[in-house]
């Protein structure tokens, strides 16, 4: 079969794949399909004699195959059989006797986390079933130190159903865990182990190559070099550094994938030069597939093992391998593994950044033939691989790193020479581990200077920012820019013109955007109100909430907004606990201009105020005209009373007040407001009369729900309502008021 007609094919089945995780964004079910079909059949018909390339039949054929990959990947999406663990959550105090499948990391918040694989369950009630299906655990870290893969346990605790999330832009850590056929996560309170732990497996061969690089380079270096070696998914990196690396654009670095695969086998060729092609097939293979198991299979991985064994092959067979179509093939023969390895963030990014290098590297180094040789190799390479990411990145994160082409420039030589030696002291390791420390040794002051570089390139400014996450169709568009740079020779010759467009319609859509929007956003968080609003350009936080809010829900949506600076910061809680998320803004990309408080936080604001922040206060009767259309006013304290006048609209935000201190509130004048805004306890008739509003939203937990009697007189007083816990993030313009769940799965954050 012709070569031309495999890669139509290939790519075919890639993008069937690939629409129907466009029809599940879009939410329109199987049109994932009907796209496909439509595109062979328009192909087969209207494309003309010249562009024609190959025949009719063709095209057709490919619009089918994408059809099939679209159903197929629907028909590969896992589905939790009749007696799934998942069926019995939620529960509390009971206890799970399964299996543990992989080696126990640290998680986000600081636990340890693994799989378990569920075999029996027993009940708060005494009552004893026989279950499967995998949990997602964690326990405390000290419980977790010493867990080995395939150790059977007794452990208790409670049994969730993972939550989608409740803020735009948030981790759908639901659907993550779906992807991968789990149904239900555990929080472990106490466990024991049952019968004797494995003595052997990968997990004992990762764990000396580990000790050998961080008995020899220390810590964090030795646990870098682990990374290099072994990759971020099996290691675990201080979280600061990995964070460092990943703003900084060096996160493939900490990826196992292509680049050590060719490391190792130049290593093998190098080694078995005279050996036949044979020999060295056998000898490729067996070091590919230990370099697999030993990094566990990810879809980055297996993509960079599944073109190494092309290019064995191709060896075999005396044939010169083509890049192109070795790699389109290893994606397909991924995808019909495991189709939903097309959601996977690592295969996206991986597939990409490998066509990047194959098909622009030498293009970009011609344009940069005017440097040295060495330095325009060094430059293609990083340049080729950030754009072919780069709308990726704008799409799914909203951010980019400035430095990341210079980062890569001058870390490549030192990533190169910690993955040799890394391998080399990690085998050596195996054998004896003090062995391998002694080699790992030699790398402890390349790994500090690698180190070094991205903490500088880190504190640069700028090195982070926030461009604001893009819309579909400008993701769609900037690819389809950036293919037609690839494949039309005319568009080819107005490459500088065409990269101009891109950038343009990458980047300029959203500035326009975040110029006229005009945007209040409650945030579904659990202890305290938080509410973000977006006022033609300027920004105000209303409280941050606390560090957990703070990392796994603001940060991220500031970043998709594409907010580098909080214009003014507002503090209404004096709780040790809540204020701790200032600080954890503080430091990041994201300054502070301006902070006020209704109360008196000596700490806080001597960091804000090194941070930069001009501090003020909040006083009574004072109105502060924060933006355009935004003013803000202190009208009681304790309970705290404030009045935020957004537009033709008036909010009350009334923080933890009983009853009794509702009362209080009664002799102020003027109470009346559009929306009433509080944290959820019993609301007494007498306000509700006073303040008048239309809307009343809660900004509460589900283990603080809105009292029945509270919900009841609202519905009697015709007041729309909602509570942040049930209905998520509210979202509220000059048109409309929104709950997130209400929301077009779609649309962006601005």
């Amino acid at each position: 079969m012709d070569i031309l007609v495999v890669l139509i094919f290939s790519l075919a089945f890639i993008a069937g794949c690939a629409s129907s995780v466009f029809a599940e964004v879009t939410g329109y079910g199987w049109s994932g399909a009907v796209i496909m079909v439509g595109l062979g059949i328009a192909g087969a018909l209207f494309i003309p004699f010249k562009l024609l390339l190959v025949r009719r039949w063709v095209w057709l054929l490919a619009g089918f195959i994408g059809a099939f990959a679209s159903f197929y990947i629907q028909f590969r999406v896992p589905q939790p059989d009749v007696n799934d663990i998942s069926k019995f959550a939620p529960a509390t105090k009971v206890t799970i006797i399964g299996e543990i499948l992989d080696a126990p990391m640290v998680s986000g918040s600081g636990k340890g986390k693994f799989t378990l694989l569920a075999k029996e369950i027993k009940l708060s009630t005494g009552k004893t079933e026989q279950v499967e299906g995998k949990l997602y655990t964690t326990v405390s870290l000290t419980q977790a130190t010493g867990l080995r893969p395939s150790q059977k346990m007794e452990i208790t605790g409670n049994l969730y159903i993972p939550k989608a999330p409740d803020n735009p832009g948030g981790f759908d850590f639901k659907a993550f865990l779906g992807r991968s056929g789990i149904f239900a996560g555990f929080s472990g309170r106490s466990l024991e182990l049952i019968g004797e732990p494995p003595q052997f497996g990968d997990w004992w061969i990762r764990s000396r190559m580990i000790r050998a690089h961080v008995l020899g380079a220390g810590m964090p270096e030795g646990a870098l070099l682990s990374s290099l070696v072994l990759g971020n998914r099996t290691v675990d990196l201080p979280p600061d550094l990995k964070q460092t690396f990943i703003e900084v654009g060096l996160a493939a670095a900490l990826a196992a994938s292509g680049f050590q695969v060719s490391i190792i086998l130049g290593t093998v060729l190098a080694v078995s030069g005279s050996s036949s092609n044979q020999v060295k097939f056998g000898v490729g293979t067996l070091c590919l597939l230990g370099f697999l198991i030993l990094t566990g299979v990810s879809p980055s991985v297996l993509r960079a093992v599944v073109m190494g064994m092309g290019t064995l092959v191709g060896l075999v067979m005396d044939r010169q391998t083509r890049p192109v179509i070795g790699l389109t093939l290893a994606a397909v023969i991924l995808l019909l593994i495991q189709p939903l390895w097309i959601w996977d963030l690592g295969f996206q990014f991986s597939f990409l950044a490998t066509l990047g290098l194959v098909v622009s590297a030498d293009a970009i180094a011609s344009k940069l033939e005017w440097l040295p040789p060495i330095l325009s190799s060094l430059l293609s390479i990083p340049i080729a691989a950030y754009v072919w990411t780069l709308p990726l990145q704008l799409y799914m994160f909203g951010k980019i790193s400035a430095y990341s082409i210079l980062a890569n420039v001058l870390t490549t030589p030192l990533v190169s020479m910690g993955t040799i030696v890394g391998i080399v002291s990690g085998v050596l390791g195996v054998i004896y581990v003090p062995l391998g420390a002694v080699v790992s040794w030699l790398m402890m002051a390349p790994l500090a200077l690698m180190i070094a570089i991205a903490s500088w390139i880190h504190s640069l400014p700028g090195a982070v920012t926030s461009a604001g996450a893009i819309a579909l169709w400008q993701l769609l568009v900037g690819y389809g820019l950036i293919l037609a740079i690839w494949l039309v020779p005319k568009v080819r010759k107005l490459w500088l013109a065409a990269s101009l467009l891109l950038v343009m319609i990458l980047f300029i859509p959203n500035v326009v955007a975040r110029s006229t929007l005009f945007q209040a956003l409650i945030l579904s968080s659990d202890r305290t109100p938080v509410m973000l609003i977006q006022d033609q350009g300027k920004v105000t936080l209303i409280n941050s909430g606390d560090q957990q809010v703070v990392n796994f829900t603001l940060l991220t949506l500031l970043q998709k907004s594409g907010i580098n600076q909080i214009d003014w910061a507002i503090a209404t809680s004096s709780d040790p606990d809540l204020s701790e998320g200032w600080k954890l803004i503080a430091p990041k990309p994201i300054s502070i201009k301006n902070f006020a408080s209704s109360v008196e936080m000596v700490s806080l604001t001597d960091t804000l105020a090194n941070a930069g922040a001009t501090i003020n206060s909040l006083k009574l009767n004072e109105s502060k005209a924060i933006a355009s259309q935004t003013q803000i006013e202190l009208i009681h304290q304790n309970p705290n009373l404030l009045r935020i006048q957004t537009a033709d609209t008036s909010w009350l935000l009334m923080t933890e007040a009983n009853p009794t201190e509702q009362k209080l509130l009664l002799t102020l004048p003027n109470l009346k407001a559009t929306i009433l805004w509080w944290t959820g306890e019993d609301l007494i008739p007498e306000l509700l009369q006073a303040v008048q509003p239309n809307i009343a939203i809660a900004s509460n937990s589900n283990r603080n729900p809105v009292s029945a009697p509270t919900i009841n007189q609202l519905k009697s007083m015709n007041i729309n309502f909602y509570q942040t816990s049930l209905d998520g993030a509210i979202q509220w313009t000059k048109e409309q008021i929104e709950p997130l769940k209400d929301r077009d799965v779609d649309e962006s954050p601005i």
